[in-house]
């Protein structure tokens, strides 16, 4: 695990987690300081497993912490999941893994609506698929709410929000003149 972009991104991301861990509601399941890393001249934070002894605290559904922080949420069934992943309020992605396709297709309608990407992983897609943080700058996509807002501006996309963009209209014989 590399650092963070920068010390004060690493005070963020300790911040957030301080307010999730002082939620009550979640406890440090693991947390591995990086050999020698200085804490004044690095950005370095221990990777970070949370397990939330509440699936419901709004903490879990509020605090966005980033950085290498991860929170595994229980749940009881399809239909749970479905309301967990609502509460968050929109992210740009999320996994399913399973080899049962019925209940792969009722999560990723149930999850559709609150996320911006659903990654579907079965049998035959297991040992290819790259991972649902996968960076696909050419596809617009985006969760609602804080997750993109309808739009990921990954790579070359985001470029294109600063160009300018013309249409132009006109007989045939006119278009083929301009454009050559």
């Amino acid at each position: 695990m590399g650092p963070l972009v920068g010390r004060n991104e690493r005070d963020q991301v300790s911040s957030r987690l301080a307010d999730l861990m002082a939620a009550g509601e979640v406890v440090t399941a693991t947390g591995v300081d990086p050999r020698g890393a200085d804490p004044d001249r690095g950005a370095f934070l221990p990777p970070t497993l949370l397990v939330a002894k509440d699936p419901l605290h709004p903490a879990l559904h509020d605090v966005e912490a980033f950085g290498p922080v991860s929170s595994v949420i229980p749940y009881a069934g399809v239909d749970e999941a479905i309301g967990l992943a609502a509460l968050g309020k929109g992210s740009l992605v999320a996994s399913v893994f399973t080899p049962d396709h019925g209940e792969a297709r009722t999560l990723t309608l149930g999850l559709a609506a609150h996320h911006g990407r659903v990654l579907v992983v079965d049998e035959a897609a297991g040992a290819t698929q790259t991972g649902h943080g996968s960076p696909m700058p050419h596809l617009v996509h985006g969760g609602p709410g804080r997750a993109g807002g309808g739009e990921e501006l990954g790579g070359v996309r985001a470029v294109h929000h600063y160009l300018h963009r013309l249409a132009v209209q006109g007989s045939p014989a006119f278009l083929s003149e301009v454009t050559g």
